[in-house]
């Protein structure tokens, strides 16, 4: 049986299996949600990966920028890139 909050009915005499049945409807809802691990796969699929670690690229741009400047900021660019994808 499916848990019922109407059950028991205010003021009812207390009937063992009905409890029982409320019990065992709740534990059923209890045991469809998510857990840990869950929660941690899902987090893991759906965000992007740790930018911990990853160092500023402390560049001073001229104008115009040179090749190297450009580069830098390029190599930087695909650093960030595969620091978010999660493998």
């Amino acid at each position: 049986m499916p848990y019922d909050p109407d059950l028991p009915a205010n003021n009812s005499p207390i009937l063992s299996a009905e409890l029982r049945e409320q019990f065992q409807g709740l534990r059923a809802l209890l045991d469809d949600k998510v857990d840990n691990d869950y929660v941690e796969s899902f987090i893991n699929e759906h965000t992007a990966g740790s930018f911990t670690g990853r160092t500023l690229l402390n560049l001073t741009v001229s104008n115009p920028p040179t090749q190297a400047q450009v580069q830098a900021i390029a190599n930087k660019l695909d650093e960030i890139i595969i620091a978010g994808q999660r493998v």
